[in-house]
């Protein structure tokens, strides 16, 4: 069976009700689906349940934000950024100097930065500094480290 021919699990359901049976007409798809595949209608209700409950329980507005995370961290110069900034507050010129970027790359990736929620912005007058907002940015970039190495 190829992957365009599954149906899809949607819906959504309301925090703590947990669904007793299929009642969406989608979710019976899959369940059939699922039966042919296990070869069982026990396990296939089970397993179908199992995913509708869990597919009704990701926030898309949340999924949406992580992914604008995921997206200004993919980046190698705005990751270059972040672990500057881990020593402290800069202003651009500096990050600039450090990575020999023009300003305007470096504001580009800095402004993505602070709209992913990752950066903050200090103006002092004319100048602007930027520090990380928080250190579980440095937490999720050491995360990442780590799970390289695994």
């Amino acid at each position: 069976m190829l992957d365009r021919e599954l149906p899809v699990i949607s819906g959504k359901i309301l925090p703590g009700e947990k669904k007793e049976s299929c009642q969406d007409n989608l979710c019976c798809e899959a369940e059939k689906t699922l039966i042919r595949l296990y070869g069982d209608r026990g396990i296939a209700r089970e397993r179908c349940l199992l995913v509708c409950n869990q597919i009704k329980r990701i926030d898309e507005e949340e999924t949406d934000r992580e992914i604008k995370v995921f997206k200004a961290v993919a980046d190698a110069t705005r990751l270059r950024i972040l672990k500057l900034l881990a020593g402290g507050e800069l202003g651009i010129c500096e990050i600039m100097l450090a990575l020999k970027k023009p300003q305007s790359s470096i504001s580009h990736n800095l402004s993505i930065l602070e709209d992913a929620g990752l950066v903050k912005e200090r103006k002092q007058g004319k100048w602007c500094s930027y520090s990380i907002t928080d250190e579980a940015v440095m937490d999720m970039i050491n995360l990442a480290r780590q799970l390289k190495r695994k």
